[in-house]
Parts: structure tokens; sequence; C-alpha cells
């Protein structure tokens, strides 16, 4: 037979757990042991519990949006191959899909764009990274960096981005593509 330790909690989060437990119907015991065996497997994966949750919530907003995980070399190959033989209907498919998204993210939520960051920090591919950055002179910076990227994904990945920041009403100034760097800077017009 185990031990039992006694474990203090807020009124509030202990009330919640009675409640969760009425609902799952369970005791309050077995309830506290699950969610605390589940916080302890996170901790031993060197994951937080808070995190996890988090990007759980990311993946479902994704799947509600249309986003789909896929292999990720088959994607850059097969959007890299459309792009040799169709570069100007992909790249506005491309383009137009970002301002769909940006509309997604614009309706969404107060701040769109840091909707939208949240979502593509999450959702870029593989070990690319994405961010948004402001510039000293007031612009913003969106940069992607994916070794893996083709020419021809990093060319329409970025007039998605263009797209998305099109919709939330910047002008691109500037634009610095390579094989696998994306960096675009944006203006609000004047």
């Amino acid at each position: 037979m185990s031990k039992r330790k006694m474990l203090a909690a807020d009124e509030d989060i202990a009330n919640k757990v009675a409640e969760m437990a009425k609902r799952r119907d369970m005791t309050v015991f077995q309830t506290v042991n699950d969610i605390l065996e589940q916080a302890l497997r996170a901790d031993q994966m060197g994951l937080v519990l808070g995190e996890i949750i988090d990007n759980r919530g990311m993946l479902e907003s994704a799947k509600k949006t249309g986003f789909a995980f896929t292999i990720e070399r088959l994607l850059y190959d097969s959007v890299d191959l459309a792009h040799k033989q169709a570069k100007k209907q992909l790249s506005q498919m491309w383009f137009d899909m970002g301002r769909w998204y940006g509309n997604y993210f614009n309706n969404r939520n107060r701040n769109g764009l840091e909707g939208f960051e949240e979502a593509m920090e999450l959702l870029t591919l593989g070990t690319s990274e994405f961010s948004i950055e402001k510039t000293r002179n007031g612009k913003l910076s969106a940069s992607c960096v994916g070794e893996r990227f083709t020419t021809g994904f990093t060319e329409v990945f970025s007039l998605f981005i263009e797209g998305v920041f099109q919709v939330f009403g910047y002008d691109l100034a500037d634009k610095e593509n390579s094989k696998g760097i994306i960096r675009l800077i944006f203006e609000k017009p004047r």
C-alpha cells in the first residue's frame, strides 16, 4: 500500500480540480495524481507542461485554418518543380494565400500580426526559423531561414509572407532573398 502526502493548492484551483474530477467521473485523488503524473512526464522529457498545452492549442488552430503537415523534402521539391514549370501562376497562388491568411489572422486576433508570428514560429517546417522584429526606424523586418528550402520554395514562401503583411497594411520596402533565406522589410504607407 502506498503512502499519501498532502499537497496544498489555492482555493480556486482546488475547486476547479474538484469540478474536473466530477466531469470525468473520477475522484479528486485520482484527478490530482493524473495531473501530477502528466507534469512529471513532461518534465522528464525536458518540457514544460504549459508550453506543451500552448503548442497543442496552436496545432488545433492550424488544423482549423487549413495548415497541413507533410514530408518536408517532398513539399520543397514539389514546389520547386511547380515553380520551374508555372512560376507566374504558382507565385500568384502563394501571394493570394498569404492575403487569405492575413485576413484570417487580422479578423481573429486584436493583433493579427502577433497571431501570425506565433503560428509561423510553430508551423515553420523542420529546422527553419521565422521572426518578426521592429527596426530602429520603425519598420518591420520579417525573416525566415530554412537550410533545406529550395530556390523556388524560398521565392513563393516570401510572396506568401508579403501577402500577409499587405493585409496588415504594410508595404514592402526592401527584399533580400537567396536560397533558404528570406528577409523582408515592411513599412506603413505615409
